[in-house]
């Protein structure tokens, strides 16, 4: 097989319907730029990761029709804002093993209540992302209160946008697939693939929190957040392998956009406005191929944090690279496990 063969065989270079993303990357840029905004203007810069945060909840629902829309973002948001000031307080007692354990335990319950509640996407990255990220820079208790204000704040802004497009008639959405009913906690853990998905959002992010702390590692969440990327796919081995490749090389062009970025040292303003051009670039192709959205989701991210806290562009760039290279590699290594077939004595 052809090297061109198995790029396509493996989605790399595939490009799926647009199905009206750019409605969702306006509320998207909304949802993050007028409360990150809002912070920068109160001269409070260190308030920008859980403004970010809350601004999340714009993403779930994309498709939903607007009473669904609102159910989910309205739950997600509360549990966005609870991830953040978790997150918070996890750094003002202090300590990496409790970072790391108070994420990995984060990502457990996210899959479930996701799972549970048919959160449109599913999984756990973004909890994952929240706890980790706002349990890596050290805080005072006196910032819970705070971040879970302005979280609060940013999530709630992000479920009055989704319900803005019933204004217009252009805005009017669809529901793509039906309801469904919501199971009981034996049910859900009798849902095939639940243990599964569980053990790998657990042990995942754990493992990869731990070997990317222990290599010393500035910022072990990136290999977390890595580690649980891919079971945001369908089940099966294919389709999460595929999506742990395309983390990968969309973060290794996104690193190189974002040294070029960050090595100019750009001014406050500057930095927002390139963050909302990338945050509406991921959310117009992450529906259509996973690797062109992280291209834009690196610089994002990085971008966001530079707002935070100021950092060695290089040196921000290559553990950037590093920690989703060790956290894709291990989500690859626990899907192919749990993928191998098993066998039966015959004796």
């Amino acid at each position: 097989m052809s090297t061109l063969a198995t790029v396509r065989g493996w989605g790399l270079t595939e490009l799926r319907p647009h199905e009206h993303a750019h409605w969702a990357a306006l509320r998207a840029v909304l949802s993050v730029g007028v409360p990150v905004s809002v912070v920068l203007a109160l001269g409070r810069s260190d308030l920008t990761l859980f403004a970010s945060f809350g601004a999340f909840n714009s993403l779930y629902g994309r498709h939903s029709i607007y009473a669904s829309r609102l159910r989910m973002q309205t739950e997600s948001g509360l549990f966005m804002a609870a991830c953040v000031t978790l997150g918070v307080v996890v750094a003002a007692v202090g300590g990496t093993p409790l970072a790391i354990a108070a994420t990995t335990a984060a990502s457990g319950i996210a899959y479930l209540v996701a799972r549970w509640a048919h959160w449109a996407p599913p999984g756990s990255l973004f909890a994952v992302f929240a706890v980790g990220a706002c349990s890596s820079h050290p805080q005072d208790w006196s910032t819970v209160p705070l971040a879970l204000a302005v979280s609060l704040g940013a999530a709630s802004l992000a479920v009055l946008l989704g319900q803005s497009g019933q204004l217009f008639a252009a805005g009017r959405n669809r529901e793509k697939a039906s309801r469904k009913t919501r199971l009981s906690i034996s049910e859900l853990f009798r849902g095939e693939g639940v243990r599964g998905d569980l053990l790998a959002c657990t042990a995942g992010p754990a493992i990869a929190g731990t070997v990317a702390a222990a290599a010393g590692g500035a910022h072990p969440y990136w290999a977390m957040v890595s580690a649980v990327a891919p079971l945001m796919s369908p089940p099966g081995a294919r389709h999460r392998v595929t999506r742990a490749l395309h983390r990968v090389w969309g973060t290794a062009l996104g690193v190189l956009i974002s040294l070029a970025v960050l090595s100019t040292d750009p001014g406050v303003v500057t930095t927002l406005v390139l963050a909302l051009l990338a945050q509406a670039f991921a959310e117009l192709f992450v529906m259509r191929n996973y690797g062109l959205a992280v291209i834009a989701i690196t610089p994002l991210a990085l971008l966001m944090q530079h707002l935070a806290v100021e950092s060695d562009p290089l040196a921000t760039t290559t553990e950037r690279m590093t920690e989703t290279a060790l956290g894709a590699a291990i989500a690859v290594g626990l899907i192919l496990l749990a993928g191998r077939p098993k066998h039966t004595s015959t004796a």
